[in-house]
């Protein structure tokens, strides 16, 4: 998730707003809301057919989550000696290829390595947009157009919800949808992407130290809690409705509904502005860990499951959002390091989430992983952005701090 040249001044024709606007929504919504989230949105009929159980089902979606983490990596230097052209293109077609392989798989083996190739996809789209959207886009716009094309997980986690209704049991038939979406979006937003980026993708080297700086520790703690927290809502949200009793379609639809109320992440930062990100962020998390109870209390009650998602939805992006602002302030000197860093600390937490959620629901319920999953991010609470008088005294970690300096 991601500096900056003047917009046009490179080697490629200057980009109009919508024409990175439009395609770069499309293809997050596509990696993440679909090639990533898809997953656990339509795991209940696959794990009957294959026999995928809950332990399994854990470990695969990790899978997943890494290799996000390795393509994330690898598409830096990538997009560096070929441009963002190549990279999205290989974007949209690992999420093809990886969701074509789910809708045919025989075996929990073949469903595994499609999640495994249809994750890298999220890894590939991200990083060339974060250049694109600083190399084409005026600066008043800028932040508009990356916190629309970073809401574009809700919107394809809106869309697929619908997708699956109309599949019914059919997942396989869901799953070839969409890939035809893959193929679609991926030749327009590789048609439209630029021949030749102006300003050469870098990633700075992450370091462990940073989780043990006074200064950035709390922002990364509080990451790998809430993405480990949060994964278990992602895969075992709508098995765990259905496996208490409700129909398939109305746990699509609180799924779907999720995604919906994602999109008011993108309000959230008005809100922090007011209330300060400190309150802002306490009580986002408080109402995100009070989503994942809620839907552990009431799995089978609709009325009950509508409510958790929208809470989990609205709050899970505001948490996100304040992450990026609060990162923004702990690297001050270079905000695309502390974003890099919030990322990786996040998708650690998924990595782990799901994994332990699938060995309790093994042993216990689903109920279970779910309230404590609401436990784990409830104890990010302590990790929180630093009140005025700490701020005083953690600007004296400044110069010996190593989250200060940024290798690149």
């Amino acid at each position: 998730m991601p500096e900056s040249a003047p917009p046009g001044t490179g080697t490629s024709r200057p980009l109009t707003t919508a024409a990175v606007l439009l395609p770069g929504t499309a293809m997050i919504a596509l990696t993440f809301g679909l090639a990533r989230y898809g997953y656990g949105l339509l795991l209940p009929d696959m794990k009957d057919d294959i026999g995928i159980g809950p332990s399994a089902a854990g470990l695969i979606s990790s899978v997943g989550y890494l290799s996000y983490l390795v393509a994330n990596a690898a598409v830096v230097p990538l997009v560096s000696r070929r441009g963002s052209r190549v990279a999205l293109a290989g974007a949209a077609a690992s999420a093809a290829l990886g969701m074509a392989m789910i809708a045919v798989a025989g075996s929990v083996w073949v469903v595994a390595a499609g999640v495994l190739v249809a994750g890298a996809a999220a890894g590939m789209a991200f990083p060339p947009y974060a250049d694109i959207v600083n190399s084409h886009v005026s600066v008043r716009r800028r932040d508009v157009v990356w916190s629309t094309i970073s809401s574009g997980t809700g919107w394809g986690v809106a869309l697929a919800g619908p997708v699956a209704i109309l599949a019914g049991d059919q997942w396989r038939l869901a799953w070839a949808s969409f890939v035809v979406i893959a193929v679609a979006v991926g030749i327009a937003a590789t048609r439209l992407a630029p021949r030749h980026d102006d300003v050469a993708s870098h990633r700075p080297r992450l370091t462990p130290s940073w989780f043990f700086c006074p200064r950035s520790r709390p922002l990364l703690l509080s990451a790998v809690l809430v993405g480990a927290g949060s994964s278990v809502w992602w895969v075992f949200s709508v098995d765990a409705m259905q496996h208490d009793g409700m129909a398939p379609t109305p746990a699509r639809v609180v799924y779907a509904a999720c995604g919906v109320t994602c999109l008011l992440g993108s309000l959230s930062g008005f809100v922090f502005t007011r209330v300060g990100l400190r309150v802002g962020y306490l009580g986002s998390t408080v109402l995100l860990s009070l989503a994942l109870g809620l839907l552990g209390a009431g799995t089978a009650h609709l009325p009950t499951a509508l409510a958790a998602a929208g809470l989990f939805g609205a709050f899970f992006a505001a948490v996100i959002a304040a992450h990026g602002i609060w990162s923004a302030q702990v690297f001050e000197d270079h905000p695309a390091a502390g974003l890099a860093a919030v990322s990786t600390a996040l998708t650690l937490g998924t990595l782990v989430g799901p994994v332990l959620a699938g060995v309790v629901i093994s042993h216990g319920s689903h109920t279970l992983a779910l309230v404590g999953a609401a436990a784990v991010v409830g104890a990010a609470l302590p990790f929180c952005p630093p009140s005025a008088r700490r701020r005083v005294v953690l600007a004296e970690h400044r110069q010996e701090c190593s989250a200060a300096p940024v290798r690149p």
